[in-house]
């Protein structure tokens, strides 16, 4: 486009108004008529809005720089302008910032343009320099665009929200870190701005960059390091466990809650403080919402750690704790108090531990010493947030409300669990929690899993767990969800059948030899249903040479008929996303099942195919590849194919469910085979010997029913906590995942002999 779009005078204009106007059209000269017909129309009502004002010369001198960069600029340019201060000591660093950033990359400039009003209302102004400052740094110190630009955008997002509440010198060292993961994987830096700088929040910078470095590991593929700095494998979670320092909160949980009930009479729930980071006034401490007690995930000592969750239980029924936002700042020393008062009048040994951990901070006769004076800030006293606070009450009252209104008669302790859990997990917003509520609600089964009552697609099922802790069940702690794969079509199955057409072929022949006959007849026996000629001749024989008469001349026929039946459990935990020899764990276990539905339709055995994941004690997802009964046709085998890696690995409760499906199914040998790729994790699971003392006793309460429960590991870790699961559950560690397919068989057929 050799001439302007538009040929309309523009006398209104000043003169650098018309000039900006015309460089816009230069700009936008190569653009597609409508497209820059559309763009000038809207650029020059920007104009003309900002033309005439007391900073009209420094905008549309702005607006001429940038439009020599990139034209895609100006309007999100025009747009944040009216949003800043109408200051000059503003406007112009920020456009010279917004310059500084568009020569290193259009696409971080454009972010930071677009993000500015979020940053400013998040940051104030001096953060808002410094948190676009921090872009430009992280774009200097990598050695190519193409490594940080994704990572550095992301962090514009991210920290321009404010999200997780981190200080922009905390972003500083994260961006650094992400730059060193660039060199190696562009897209595992991404990651790790957006996901994965929250499995530090347990760690110092130190430590930070020696979990950056596990994750760096040259051996590592480049799904698996993606996997790892998003967060989301169980290597990333490991290697972040055995960094950490101090006491960690999941360890000591069930602890802490026992000494919160004993102190207040009724059950305390204690969840991560994770879940509160940008809710206005936190701090990072120890919090309440007024029903959940929220404790940082690591603290330097039990000791602490302890006051922390006693001073919040003592909040939870303090009198005068705020339940309204006041505008006005409000002085929280009188309410930490009172609620060191009733503690150490409950507990008075307490102030021995108070002692200890404040130091010289805490005089004599605390906390009657200040009556009338200033107290220092107590490192267990942790924040109060009375937004937060009204804002559960309000959320707790009105979902009551709907529930008595929808579903009559619910037990008020149910409804008052499952929402401080729901809440306590993050989610926040009452219509979401209500819709969440229902679903919930509409499936749930209060006496015992029966599954021919519900009618719904996704059936639930709540399951005890067992406490190591308390040496006694959590009634109705888990909600299993079971509900069917994807079954759109896919190739996995068809390409596997002509990959690996002779493997296939074998082991079909060798199954059908374990397949008996439906009669076997016995020879010369003393009865039956017919009589056995060779028997008879030489019985005859017998008699004409004087010998006994043999009254063995009869065939008798056996029926025999093969009984077992089996349910194999695949893990979909994230980790099986990772690859070995450039295939990905899960894919391995889908070809093995899919070689042993082939060698089972030959054999007859009755067989159900589940995948299993979790996030959370109400999210643990079970899906029905294949059930009893239920033929191993095409949509069995696309729903065999789409399964994808998920979440965690909460075994008890899947295990459970296993058994109650098993005892549903006549058959004298029942077996559960169980594929995983690591240890039982979930979220508040608690600590590996919790979890592995959970899954121990579901495997015994299988054992008790019968069922002969059979663990494969690809974790080479595995002999360790196999034998706390339970030593003497049969059980195989494979030096290889890549063996899994052709071993799987082979297993069975010695299970079954």
């Amino acid at each position: 486009m050799n001439q302007r779009t538009d040929t309309t005078p523009i006398p209104a204009l000043s003169a650098q108004a018309r000039h900006t106007f015309l460089q816009l059209e230069t700009a936008v000269s190569h653009l597609r008529s409508r497209k820059a017909s559309i763009f000038l129309a809207q650029a020059r009502k920007q104009i003309e809005d900002a033309d005439g004002t007391p900073l009209a010369e420094e905008i549309l001198k702005g607006a001429s720089e940038l439009c020599h960069l990139n034209w895609a600029l100006i309007l999100p340019y025009f747009h944040t302008l009216k949003k800043l201060p109408s200051e000059r000591d503003i406007i112009a660093p920020w456009t010279r910032l917004a310059r500084k950033l568009a020569g290193q990359d259009i696409d971080v400039a454009l972010t930071f343009v677009e993000q500015t009003p979020v940053a400013l209302d998040n940051r104030g102004i001096d953060g808002l320099f410094t948190w676009g400052n921090l872009a430009s740094e992280a774009l200097e110190q990598a050695e190519t665009r193409a490594e940080i630009w994704k990572a550095v955008k992301s962090y514009l997002e991210e920290a321009g929200a404010c999200q997780y509440g981190y200080t922009l010198s905390r972003w500083r060292f994260f961006l650094h870190q992400a730059v060193r993961i660039s060199k190696v994987s562009p897209a595992a830096a991404e990651a790790f701005i957006q996901h994965g700088n929250r499995m530090c929040l347990l760690l110092t910078d130190a430590e930070t960059a020696r979990w950056v470095e596990d994750g760096l590991d040259p051996c590592r593929s480049e799904p698996e390091r993606v996997n790892f700095f998003s967060g989301t494998s169980l290597k990333a979670l490991e290697s972040r466990d055995g960094l950490a320092t101090g006491v960690a909160l999941k360890d000591r949980s069930q602890t802490l809650a026992l000494i919160c009930e004993a102190a207040l009479g009724h059950p305390v729930k204690i969840q991560s403080n994770t879940a509160l980071v940008g809710h206005k006034g936190f701090t990072g401490g120890a919090a309440t919402d007024g029903h959940t007690i929220f404790l940082p995930d690591t603290v330097p000592t039990f000791s602490l750690l302890k006051l922390m969750a006693l001073h919040q239980a003592m909040l939870l029924h303090a009198p005068d704790l705020p339940e309204k936002p006041d505008k006005a700042p409000f002085d929280p020393t009188p309410i930490h108090l009172d609620a060191d008062r009733r503690l150490l009048k409950k507990l008075p040994g307490l102030i021995a531990a108070m002692e200890q951990t404040s130091g010289p901070d805490l005089p004599a006769n605390y906390p009657r010493a200040f009556e009338k004076t200033v107290t220092p800030t107590l490192s267990w006293w942790g924040d109060i947030l009375p937004e937060l606070i009204s804002q559960t009450s309000a959320t707790f009252s009105e979902i009551k409300e709907k529930t008595a209104e929808t579903y009559g008669d619910v037990p008020p302790e149910l409804v008052e669990a499952l929402l401080a859990t729901m809440m306590a997990e993050g989610e926040r917003d009452s219509d979401a929690l209500w819709q969440m509520f229902r679903e919930m609600l509409d499936n749930m089964v209060f006496d015992s899993p029966d599954m021919e009552e519900l009618q719904e697609n996704v059936k639930t099922f709540f399951y005890k767990e067992w406490d190591r802790n308390l040496s006694d069940y959590k009634l109705d702690w888990c909600l299993v969800r079971q509900r069917s794969p994807d079954d759109s079509p896919n190739d996995f199955v068809e390409k596997l059948r002509d990959d690996l057409h002779g493997l296939i072929t074998l082991l079909r022949r060798q199954f059908l030899k374990l397949k008996p006959e439906r009669f076997k007849k016995y020879r010369a026996q003393p009865s039956g249903d017919a009589l056995d000629i060779d028997a008879l001749v030489q019985a005859m024989v017998d008699k004409r040479t004087g010998s006994f008469l043999s009254e063995n001349v009869y065939v008798r026929r056996d029926k025999r008929i093969r009984d077992v039946a089996v349910l194999f459990l695949l893990d979909l935990s994230g980790s099986t996303e990772e690859t070995v020899n450039d295939r990905r764990v899960v894919d391995i276990q889908k070809e093995a099942m899919a070689l042993m539905a082939e060698a089972l339709n030959s054999l007859g055995d009755p067989y159900a195919i589940y995948g299993f994941s979790s996030e959370g004690r109400f999210r643990v997802d079970l899906f029905s590849v294949k059930d009893f009964g239920e033929a191993y046709d095409q949509t069995v085998q696309y729903r065999l194919g789409n399964l994808e890696p998920l979440g965690l690995t909460r075994m008890g409760a899947v295990i459970r469910h296993a058994v109650h499906k098993l005892e549903g199914v006549s058959a004298t040998i029942k077996l559960l085979v169980i594929l995983t790729d690591g240890r039982p994790y979930d979220l508040e699971y608690g600590n590996l010997e919790y979890a592995t003392a959970d899954t121990g006793k579901a495997i015994r309460e299988a054992k008790r029913a019968r069922i002969h429960p059979f663990i494969i590991t690809s974790d080479q870790k595995g002999a360790e906590y196999l034998r706390e699961i339970s030593s003497d559950t049969q059980s195989i560690v494979l030096p290889s995942v890549d063996s899994l397919p052709t071993l799987l068989p082979a297993l069975y057929k010695r299970l079954t002999l």
